[in-house]
């Protein structure tokens, strides 16, 4: 479809700006994507530099020029803008290489990672296919339960998809408000009024913009402060970036009359506030807004120093090495994500090797993709018809028959991803089913042991999670080369954990008695996800000694006191009235995350003690029970490498990475009088090592430190003995 914007004879200052002479290829902006997928890629790959996430934005603010200034350019040749054309270059330009890299993605995703694990990708696939992969993202990011699960290796996408879903709105507003303007300006040429008043195209889609920008940018204001991983995904907070780049193409006219000395003095500065930002720009606090700022208004500065003459003196832009990594970054970005996340699946994340395997097959996949799929096939001509009669209709008859064919492959590809989503499905349904029955058939949670011919050694059940550490180098060959839960259901391990759950927004803990309802010593457990994930043990512990539990966890929900109004304090208050007011409970364990960064150390620790000195006066005993050590995506995606042993691994991190974040909680103990402290640190790590697998018990179930429920289990009499110590003393 076509749309006529000719404005030449109806508006007084068309849409069609002063014809530039020459190509409209930019080097520096070549340079600019260079940047771009450059700082990606080293953050995705080495953590630093810290802010190269914020690359994604740089492209944003390239991909809003590009395109517009591509609209506008087609507007000034030809008086209209047509729709096919543009959807056509699209198709070109993303499709075949997108597509390629997903379906590899996906395929090795299947061979690599574990049933759950290769499922979620096979469903992020489905999503990306249709350019809603940041939707996929912002729906499962915003779900509690999700926290700390290793990455999707199909999460970049989402950036396609707030492009494709911006540029899906945006021209069809652009011929809108151009039309409406030609529009008002016939209207008012009919009424007499002096066509010179008039505000031209270029002004109303400048308006326009202006607004739009403005408007997303507040709501992304808002959404990052109540929803930071929404904001984060949605195309509603990123629209402002894309935009400033489109009002830039808008602005061109003005642009290109800027001094010819102050452009150098933008363009360096813009540069340099790009490095800037990629260095100080936080992930989280502030982002995207307001420090989406930062990088999007750098990178306008070079973009609007460059325009309409060519860049001079840029040279970490236009050189030819950074060109060429602008010519394929394209590539570079759709296949370096897979590469980070898959190849831990068969090499360790340490050491020179990994990191120059990495980089070698994230460089090689995309020169590849670059040169032989997205180059040719966008270049290529044939798909688009040069004439109407004649040949023209030949033309059109094969741009129609390559159109169904991209059609026919889109949808086989489709079917392929549902089809294998569907056969993960099933076998994730299996694995689960034998697991269940392998945990039925034994006793507790302990694997069944290996062969023991001699008849020596300790029980299975001795040498099984916690229990090793005691046990120690006497538990060599007492149990199987296998880990509970599975490597395919490790990450779902969560069972019994979440049942006194207060998710997040909910106004009040749900009623939780667990135990012996009418037991003589009443206890409660306070905190949030980190006191969930250790449940299954307290209960055990509550059964075992016959305690009236009360279980108080919630999404952070640190009992620590609260202001009015913010998260979780109308349930901490109730739990604290119910704790002072109602019959006063024997003992309360408490334990929360120790990465907790809503307010400072010192401030947290005097809310701590603020919550909990009214309570044990009362005569309560409070029992601080330290929180876990950290846990890493690293030492977790170790266990699905090809040659994991649960005998025989290394999978695990530093004690010192483990501890890096300090507990305030100890801290906050020994400013309350009678409180104890519970540290089963022992029983996570050695005086160097922090393993993830502990008799041959899988520890954490994620990234963001949470116990699995079967190792939560095996810490019972452990923690059962330690309470004991203090409730006897």
């Amino acid at each position: 479809m076509t749309a006529t914007l000719n404005t030449k004879t109806t508006d007084p200052k068309p849409l069609a700006g002063h014809p530039r002479a020459g190509s409209s290829f930019r080097p520096d902006i070549q340079g600019l994507r260079a940047f771009a997928v450059v700082a990606v890629l080293l953050d995705h790959l080495l953590g630093w530099p810290s802010g190269g996430f914020v690359g994604v934005d740089i492209f944003f603010v390239i991909s809003g020029f590009l395109i517009t200034g591509l609209l506008l350019r087609e507007h000034e040749r030809t008086g209209r803008i047509s729709f096919r054309t543009f959807y056509e270059r699209r198709v070109k330009r993303i499709l075949p290489a997108s597509l390629l890299a997903l379906v590899a993605t996906c395929a090795a995703s299947l061979m690599l990672l574990p049933g759950s694990r290769s499922t979620g990708a096979l469903v992020d696939g489905i999503w990306s296919i249709f350019f809603a992969g940041n939707w996929r993202f912002a729906l499962t990011g915003t779900d509690y339960f999700q926290e700390g699960t290793l990455p999707s290796p199909l999460r970049h996408y989402w950036s396609l998809g707030v492009e494709e879903q911006f540029y899906m709105v945006w021209p069809w507003l652009m011929v809108a408000v151009v039309t409406a303007a030609a529009w008002w300006a016939r209207r008012r040429a009919a009424a007499g009024r002096a066509p010179s008043r008039q505000p031209g195209a270029r002004h109303v889609l400048g308006l326009t913009m202006g607004v739009i920008i403005l408007v997303s940018f507040g709501w992304s204001l808002v959404q990052t402060g109540s929803n930071p991983t929404v904001a984060y995904f949605s195309t509603f907070t990123r629209a402002w970036e894309l935009g400033l780049g489109a009002l830039l193409a808008v602005a061109a006219p003005l642009l290109e009359r800027l001094p010819a000395g102050l452009r150098p003095v933008l363009a360096w500065l813009g540069l340099t506030g790009m490095v800037a930002s990629i260095l100080v720009v936080p992930e989280t606090g502030g982002f995207p807004a307001p420090w989406a700022l930062a990088p999007v208004l750098s990178v306008g500065l070079v973009i609007a120093a460059g325009s309409g003459h060519p860049a001079r003196g840029l040279w970490p832009l236009t050189n030819r090495g950074s060109r060429y990594l602008g010519d394929i970054s394209f590539s570079l970005y759709l296949w370096h994500w897979p590469v980070v996340v898959l190849l831990p699946s068969v090499v360790a994340v340490e050491g020179i090797r990994y990191y120059a395997l990495a980089l070698v097959l994230a460089l090689g996949l995309s020169i590849a993709s670059y040169h032989l799929v997205e180059n040719p096939l966008r270049k290529a001509t044939w798909v688009r018809p040069r004439g109407q009669t004649g040949a023209g209709r030949s033309q059109l008859r094969r741009a129609a028959v390559v159109a169904s064919w991209w059609t026919v492959a889109t949808g086989v590809v489709v079917m392929l991803v549902l089809a294998g989503s569907l056969a993960a499905l099933a076998h994730r349904g299996t694995v689960q089913a034998e697991a269940e029955a392998q945990a039925q058939a034994q006793s507790g949670d302990v694997p069944v042991p290996a062969a023991d011919p001699l008849g020596s050694g300790p029980p299975p059940e001795a040498c099984f999670g916690a229990a090793a550490v005691a046990t120690g180098e006497a538990c060599e060959g007492i149990l199987e080369d296998t880990v509970s839960p599975s490597i395919d259901t490790f990450a779902e391990d969560a069972d019994g954990q979440f049942k006194c759950w207060r998710s997040n927004g909910e106004p009040a803990y749900p009623e939780c008695h667990l135990g012996n309802p009418d037991g003589e010593l009443r206890v409660a457990l306070l905190g949030d996800s980190h006191a969930a994930s250790l449940l299954p043990a307290v209960e055990a512990v509550a059964e075992e000694r016959d305690w009236a539990l009360d279980v108080y966890t919630g999404y952070s929900c640190h009992w620590y006191t609260r202001d009015e109004g913010e998260n979780c304090s109308g349930p901490l208050q109730d739990a604290n009235e119910a704790m002072l007011t109602g019959d006063p409970y024997d003992a309360v364990l408490v334990t929360s995350s120790r990465y907790d960064r809503v307010r400072p150390v010192p401030d947290r620790i005097d809310r701590y003690v603020d919550a909990w000195t009214p309570v044990a006066e009362r005569g309560t005993q409070i029992i601080v029970i330290e929180d876990l050590p950290a846990s890493t995506e690293e030492s977790l995606q170790c266990l699905t490498r090809f040659d994991f042993s649960a005998a025989d691994n290394d999978c695990g991190m530093d004690r010192a990475e483990a501890y890096s974040q300090p507990d305030v909680l100890p801290e906050a103990a020994s400013r309350v009088p009678g409180a104890e402290v519970v540290d089963l640190g022992e029983y996570f790590c050695s005086e160097s090592f922090c393993p993830s697998v502990i008799g041959h018990a899988v520890v954490y179930r994620d990234a963001a430190a949470h116990m699995s429920a079967t190792y939560a289990r095996t810490l019972t009499p452990m923690l059962g003995e330690r309470v004991d110590e203090i409730l006897n003393d």
